[in-house]
């Protein structure tokens, strides 16, 4: 973990569940890292980590298009993310159906353009957080009806692997040398806020505990801990600069899912 000592990291959405992780591991790692997050009270877990903190809406480009600017990051995490209703599809009002995109679509577009624009100093990274629920109609073992209450989950997962796409085309036609990465935790992650919403709801169906819910559908349980070490493991390991999505698994090492 050498490589990262000193360098800059800001991770959106760094006051809880996998941001906090991610905060944890990185700052052990020896890299300066700033958390933003909407509520500056939960803030106070990554300050006693060694975190600096901003309390900000990562959604808001004039905060985000500072932040960058400001603090000249060399990485920068766009992790910041919405609870799901968690109702079938004609329960939900298109409020309630289009959470993830108004608030993790549009953190993403906003971080994205923020790192373009800015821009980011060349070399730099932008880490985008997905989800296991973007591969629900590529992978065979996850059935689509495994995750009905979802709402616009899915498919605002699915786009903000599509937009590290796109902003890499950007980098390369400009010229800036910066490398935009989706990371995809590819279990439900229960020791979350959001992941045991959503073990929860579908284990109620199944008559289970969320635990027992994600231990059937997954065989195994990937905690929050896990993904904040593997995150910090690629961005310290050369063998990761170059690909553009990575998978995370209990117990297993990083997945590459570039094609």
């Amino acid at each position: 973990m050498q490589a990262l000592n000193g360098k800059r990291v800001v991770v959106t959405g760094g006051s809880e569940g996998l941001g906090l992780a991610m905060v944890e591991a990185l700052v052990r790692s020896g890299a300066h890292v700033t958390a933003l997050a909407r509520n500056r009270a939960k803030l106070a877990a990554a300050e006693r980590v060694g975190a600096a903190v901003v309390a900000a809406d990562a959604t808001d480009a004039t905060i985000m298009n500072k932040i960058v600017a400001d603090e000249e990051p060399d990485v920068l995490i766009l992790n910041a993310g919405a609870r799901l209703p968690m109702k079938p599809i004609d329960e939900q009002s298109w409020a309630e159906f289009s959470t993830t995109w108004n608030t993790d679509v549009k953190a993403g577009l906003v971080g994205i353009q923020a790192a373009l624009t800015t821009p980011m100093t060349p070399g730099g990274r932008v880490l985008i957080m997905s989800s296991g629920a973007s591969m629900v109609l590529s992978v065979p073992y996850i059935q689509p009806d495994s995750l009905r209450l979802s709402g616009g989950y899915v498919g605002a997962k699915r786009m903000l692997w599509f937009m590290a796409h796109s902003a890499n085309a950007v980098s390369r036609e400009r010229g800036l040398g910066l490398h935009f990465q989706v990371l995809v935790p590819s279990q439900l992650i229960a020791d979350t806020k959001l992941g045991h919403q959503v073990a929860t709801a579908y284990a109620e169906i199944e008559g289970v505990s969320a635990e027992e819910h994600v231990i059937r559908r997954y065989g195994s349980i990937l905690r929050p801990a896990e993904v904040g070490q593997r995150v910090a493991e690629l961005l310290a390991d050369s063998r990761y600069i170059t690909g553009v999505a990575y998978g995370f698994r209990a117990n297993s090492p990083i997945i590459p899912l570039d094609i």
